[in-house]
């Protein structure tokens, strides 16, 4: 069918009257109305005449509550009630509703955002932080349990045997401040849930972790942490025994502090394993079986003779080699299978040092470190020196030792010969003595010497106890220069009641 000219002006001028009307009865039914999809922030009040949606608002105001869910199933509940909820804004509503009646109704078609109202509600912001401060998710109470955030860090891993990255753990502990401020931006929205568990919709407010798996500087700790760890530091003693420092006792040295975001080696607790490592092979002022010169065997114990590492240098030896970062190809291959070939690639051989040494060193028996065919004895109760060479006693002697007071005894024990000098003055608080044929025993000051003392006639076994000498063994001059004479550097000294 053909429509004409004059047919189509009466079709369009129709459609145009039909849109005309249709757009008056719109113009009139939302004079008094709210525009289609008007809100007041959450309250939707299109097509609600002003006083409806008051009512509306009111209602919601009202019945307010808010649903707070947190992690681990934490829940809490806030009613406006609690924090004091009223509508205050009735006038920007209607600043708002009369502002959107200045515009045709047919833009809202369009769609229209939110209308904003100032002030629309008021509440206390301090009855949210008591609510909050009495909430289970942050008391703790009624079988919620609350755990702290925690780093990242590094551990030492059994299985791969070197450090690796433990991821951080959350926690559930509110940040009080900024849940106060999430709740009271909820409540101006008069939204009914918040979701914690979402951070992103609410970050900040739970406590984070300062530190995490992922952290650019977590990874250089870890690659200290292993510096420090990757490193077999071994002591070759003698007769194929060993002692090794390994990265199974490094770990417990190795300190991780994630808040400040370091790596130290604890120097006290690698030498707590060093004390360890110098006492075990400590031979000075052990208990040895001596038999005397009239056959009798006893326990001679005190003294400094015998094996003693320099506990000192060894400590600087290690704290060295600690601080020099293990060869990079070898630590890689070691950590891509850590085997005991691969840790060989990794072990820094040591030389012992020794503050003081014994005739051997016998692993077996450790107070056999002495020359037992060379030596010489003082016996304190016979106030007697015997001097044995090749397993022999050849001289004897009488002497007068120190005076049984305590700073002037004669102490037992075991020494050695230290010092020999044809010449030497003696000197003291109270006393300034030239003498001959010095032999050192101790380093206090104690040794054999000549005595130029007026009453040897008067010696006894027990004439040093009122006139003893200030600690050393006199001797006659002619005894003096006999064990001056058969006596030699590193020479054990028995000396014994």
């Amino acid at each position: 069918m053909k429509i004409n000219r004059k047919q189509g002006y009466m079709i369009a001028g129709g459609i145009a009257i039909a849109a005309i009307a249709i757009a008056a009865g719109v113009h009139v039914h939302y004079s008094g109305r709210w525009y289609p999809g008007s809100r007041i922030d959450q309250v939707d009040v299109s097509g609600m005449t002003y006083e409806e949606s008051i009512d509306k608002i009111e209602d919601q105001v009202n019945s307010y509550e808010l649903t707070i869910k947190g992690r681990n199933n934490g829940t809490m509940k806030i009613s406006g009630k609690d924090i004091g909820l009223t509508l205050v804004g009735e006038d920007e509503i209607r600043k708002v509703y009369e502002k959107q009646h200045e515009s045709s109704v047919l833009s809202s078609l369009f769609g229209r955002e939110d209308d904003d109202a100032d002030q629309l509600i008021s509440y206390s912001k301090d009855k949210i932080a008591d609510a909050v401060a009495k909430a289970d998710m942050v008391t703790g109470k009624n079988g919620y349990k609350i755990t702290e955030p925690k780093n990242a860090t590094i551990v030492y891993s059994p299985e791969k045997k070197y450090g690796v990255l433990k991821k951080e753990a959350e926690g559930n502990k509110l940040d009080q401040d900024k849940l106060v401020q999430a709740i009271a931006g909820s409540v101006e929205e008069l939204d009914t849930e918040m979701d914690l568990t979402d951070s992103k919709a609410f970050p900040g407010v739970y406590q984070e972790p300062s530190l995490r798996e992922n952290d650019d500087k977590l990874k250089e700790m870890q690659k200290t942490y292993n510096q420090y760890l990757l490193h077999w530091i071994q002591w070759k003693l003698g007769d194929g025994v060993t002692e090794t420092l390994t990265p199974d006792t490094l770990k417990d040295c190795i300190t991780v502090d994630t808040k400040n975001k370091t790596v130290k080696i604890s120097q006290s607790k690698v030498e707590d394993w060093i004390e360890a490592f110098c006492l075990k092979y400590k031979t000075q002022g052990i208990a040895r079986n001596f038999k005397t010169h009239d056959g009798r065997t006893i326990q001679v114990s005190g003294g400094d003779y015998g094996w003693r590492l320099d506990y000192d240098k060894i400590v600087n030896q290690v704290m060295a080699e600690l601080k020099k970062a293990p060869d990079e190809k070898a630590a890689e291959a070691y950590m891509e299978n850590p085997t005991n070939a691969s840790a060989k690639a990794l072990k820094t051989s040591l030389k012992p040092v020794y503050s003081h040494e014994g005739y051997r060193m016998d692993f077996d028996n450790l107070q056999n470190d002495w020359d037992t065919k060379n030596y010489s004895e003082v016996d304190l109760s016979a106030q007697q020196v015997f001097i044995y060479k090749d397993g022999k006693q050849v001289f004897s002697c009488k002497c007068i030792t120190g005076k049984d007071e305590p700073d002037r005894i004669t102490r037992t024990g075991v020494y050695d010969v230290k010092e020999k000098k044809l010449t030497k003055t003696l000197v003291g608080e109270d006393y300034e003595v030239p003498t001959k044929y010095w032999t050192r025993i101790m380093w206090t000051g104690t040794g054999y010497h000549y005595s130029s003392r007026n009453d040897w006639n008067r010696w006894s076994t027990t004439y040093y106890k009122t006139a003893g000498s200030h600690g050393c063994v006199n001797l006659t001059l002619s005894d003096a220069e006999s064990v001056y004479n058969l006596t030699k550097i590193g020479d054990p000294v028995f000396i014994h009641y």
